[in-house]
């Protein structure tokens, strides 16, 4: 049973079987599936007659993909014995200590001389939000994280082999799908994943990860 106090903190991936694992390619699948929202932007935008009519069929796909995404955890979470309740103030506290690391991680490079460059995913984010402001909400606020989460805290770390390792390389292929900016973009990138797996492993829950995720993501977006 893979409960976070029983993983090691290294075990060899076997390349056969990594690309054996249907887990493989739910994760591809599931990475791939919010892509849906951006094209649908563009669509929008090339053809603005059906914007109506684009904004149903969009979040209807999104309401498939969520159910098809909770499913899955919930038999993940039936089969490995994780836990079920989230724990609401732990999960506030990791928000609150990722927010302070980011403070303190500003005030620190600022003060060698180091700024914060724009990053490109936040600034095409931001772009699209201000087209679809109400596809791109329910895909910011909801679909990402549900779905980030489920890859990169559940599905790839056990495809590379259950353990704390593949719970940090898996992290670490998180913040780069974001193509962070700067060594400030990095690290702010790696704060947030670190929070998200703290999360994770001390509930024994990608519950808890979801839903510090969710919260980073609507702070964000009202900021």
């Amino acid at each position: 049973m893979n409960t976070a106090i029983a993983y090691p903190f290294f075990r060899w991936p076997s390349i056969i079987k990594m690309f054996g694992h249907r887990e493989l390619y739910q994760a591809i699948a599931f990475l791939l599936s919010p892509q849906l929202f951006p094209i649908a932007v563009l669509v929008g935008t090339m053809y603005p007659e059906l914007t109506a009519l684009i904004n149903v069929v969009t979040i209807l796909i999104g309401l498939i993909i969520l159910t098809l995404a909770i499913r899955l955890i919930q038999k993940r979470q039936s089969e490995f014995g994780y836990v079920n309740r989230v724990r609401i103030l732990p999960v506030i506290g990791v928000f609150i200590g990722c927010i302070i690391a980011t403070i303190m991680m500003t005030y620190l490079y600022t003060s060698i001389g180091v700024t914060m460059p724009s990053q490109s995913n936040q600034v095409s984010l931001d772009t699209l939000f201000g087209r679809f402001p109400l596809i791109m909400f329910f895909m910011i606020a909801i679909i990402a994280p549900v779905t980030e989460e489920l890859v990169f805290r559940e599905l790839l770390p056990n495809v590379l082999g259950p353990s704390y390792l593949s719970f940090i390389a898996s992290g670490f292929l998180f913040v780069v799908i974001h193509s962070p900016s700067g060594i400030m973009g990095w690290t702010s990138y790696g704060i947030m994943a670190a929070g998200f797996l703290y999360a994770r492993l001390s509930q024994r829950s990608i519950y808890a990860s979801i839903a510090v995720h969710i919260i980073w993501n609507m702070i964000s977006i009202i900021a």
